[in-house]
């Protein structure tokens, strides 16, 4: 029998009822024939729930704030990041691939748990992964990549997406590695320009089938399938978007000077506003100092300045860092307080119920996950209490209400649905896997540990 090996494909963007109507559709029967043989399951994302943030927890179990990446987009207050850059970063585009220089360099990846025998296409997170092992590299397909992205063409993209596909199928079947991670992020784009249940999404979903499909027969025609576990899997979802709120625009029509992507070159700016998937943003207040500040030493002065703002039918949900084991959330007309430390985690409301479930004193962190799985927040009290007192978080996190999303120019595909904020359309996704398993995931982040049981497990045993 072959080493145990796991082969992961994201499917960018999907929502679970989109995968469970295209599988009753008959659409995608290798999928199908996952759910029949590993049961489907619907996990919680992270917060921010954006691609490549998303993909931080899956391959290295931790939250992506607390490994070093906050968000798509983030303001270094430490000024570690270039000052012709505004002292900021953005995962779009040229510094896509900054996301493994920020990381902490104390977090293994599972690319180090293969140690070497590893092959990522569009993974994004690639640190551990050599050169050899990347389906995508060089400055050609770098300048097709961009191109595709900043014509906001769903085809293009969709079409370099098939290529690489081709290179990623061939590539598990000629070099049997260890560790295989795959992102298709058609159906995320097309999700954005169309909706989550369009043509253009279906489509791509079968090109998830179709890959799936082809590392199965390959693997069963050389004796691989046995020992070879197979996981798809979504990193964020997606909801529709009536209306556009940007978030900067407002804070600069209230007189404060704001910094905020594409336009971060160094000037004397009071705020910046760092939006991920456009349905969540950081927002950084006092730009001068370079240590993060408690909210309650800001709020007499800040408050009164963006109070109004944050009042807004387009902001869901408003946190801030009460102290190092404190979190205050709220939704205008209500606040609560999160308490976090040794004892586990306490909710307790003050002013209404803004997250919608019973208050609780000192519950572990998969008792709190059960508790809010129902509620319009799902995994809401341990996703805040990782954010929101991030070194590299921003002063006031904001999550935008269902409808809604934070920024409204400078997009290359004119968004009609969204992602990133804390609710359930954007924070459940699906995950079929190709056999039984042992413990039911509850998170995305729980993938680490099953592809480090697999990889630790000995030569034998499946």
């Amino acid at each position: 029998m072959t080493e145990p090996s796991v082969v992961i494909i994201v499917a960018d963007g999907l929502r679970p009822d989109t995968l469970d109507r295209a599988i009753a559709s008959g659409l995608v029967p290798e999928l199908a024939a996952l759910r029949a043989a590993g049961g489907r399951h619907v996990l919680t994302t992270t917060f921010p729930s954006v691609t490549g943030v998303a993909y931080v927890p899956i391959l290295t179990g931790r939250h992506p704030a607390a490994a070093g990446v906050p968000g798509l987009r983030w303001y270094d207050r430490a000024r570690g990041l270039p000052a012709l850059l505004g002292h900021s970063r953005s995962y779009v585009g040229l510094q896509m691939r900054r996301i493994d220089h920020d990381l902490d360099p104390a977090v293994p990846t599972a690319w180090d748990l293969a140690r070497g025998s590893a092959l990522g296409s569009m993974a994004m997170v690639t640190r551990g992964l050599p050169v050899r092992g990347r389906v995508e590299h060089g400055w050609r397909f770098a300048t097709r990549a961009l191109g595709a992205h900043l014509a906001g063409s769903v085809e293009r993209w969709s079409a370099l997406e098939s290529e690489l596909a081709g290179r990623f199928v061939d590539r598990v079947r000629r070099e049997r590695p260890r560790f295989a991670f795959a992102t298709l992020t058609t159906g995320d784009k097309a999700a954005h320009a169309e909706g989550a249940g369009s043509a253009a999404v279906l489509a791509s979903l079968q090109r998830v089938d179709q890959i799936a499909r082809q590392v199965r027969t390959d693997a069963e025609h050389d004796g691989r399938w046995a020992s070879m576990h197979l996981y798809v899997i979504s990193d964020h979802g997606h909801a529709p978007v009536q209306r556009h709120f940007d978030l900067a625009d407002a804070l600069r029509e209230a007189g404060v000077r704001v910094r905020s992507h594409p336009w971060t070159v160094p000037d004397r700016s009071e705020a910046a506003v760092m939006v991920s998937g456009n349905s969540m943003a950081h927002v950084y207040l006092g730009l001068e100092g370079r240590a993060r500040l408690p909210w309650p030493s800001m709020r007499s002065s800040w408050g009164p300045r963006i109070d109004d703002i944050l009042a807004h039918p387009a902001i869901g949900l408003v946190a801030t860092s009460l102290s190092s084991s404190e979190v205050a959330v709220g939704d205008g007309n209500a606040r609560a307080v999160i308490r976090f430390g040794e004892h586990g985690y306490s909710y307790r409301t003050e002013r209404g119920n803004p997250l919608a479930i019973e208050p609780f004193e000192d519950q572990c962190p998969q008792a709190v996950h059960e508790r809010t799985m129902e509620s319009p927040y799902p995994d809401s009290i341990e996703q805040l209490a990782s954010l929101t007192p991030a070194p590299r978080s921003g002063d006031v996190i904001v999550s935008a209400a269902p409808g809604w999303d934070l920024r409204q120019r400078y997009e290359p595909i004119a968004h009609v649905s969204s992602h990133g904020a804390l609710h359930a359309a954007h924070m459940l996704v699906p995950f079929l896997a190709n056999r039984p398993l042992a413990v039911s995931p509850r998170r995305t982040a729980d993938l680490f540990g099953l592809v480090r049981e697999v990889l630790d497990a000995p030569k034998g045993r499946p």
